[in-house]
């Protein structure tokens, strides 16, 4: 019986682990964080890009539940909250929008 709770706990902690990592490398990518946001052209495209970028935990699908816009010197940084639909973890995106430069 020992050795059972103590194979469930080695397994546990190391799914945690894995989560951490898998988290740590999505903060990374970019629109991971506000520091190196996913550029995009027009606000019309962030909700599409949102909804087709994956879990990092699961590649399940994300559902988008709020948002938020602020104003910067390079354009507007808009941050995206969602949810995976398969395994519910929370997710963070960040998007700058920054229309193409005038000729």
């Amino acid at each position: 019986m020992k050795r059972d709770r103590k194979q469930r706990r080695e397994r546990e902690r190391a799914l945690r682990k894995t989560v951490r990592i898998r988290e740590r490398a999505a903060a990374a990518l970019p629109g991971g964080a506000p520091e190196h946001p996913i550029t995009v052209p027009s606000a019309a495209v962030v909700e599409v890009r949102a909804r087709g970028t994956a879990c990092a935990q699961c590649q399940g699908e994300l559902q988008l539940q709020g948002d938020r816009a602020t104003s910067t010197s390079r354009g507007v940084l808009r941050e995206i909250e969602a949810v995976c639909r398969r395994c519910h973890t929370h997710r963070t995106l960040w998007f700058l929008i920054a229309p193409p430069a005038a000729n």
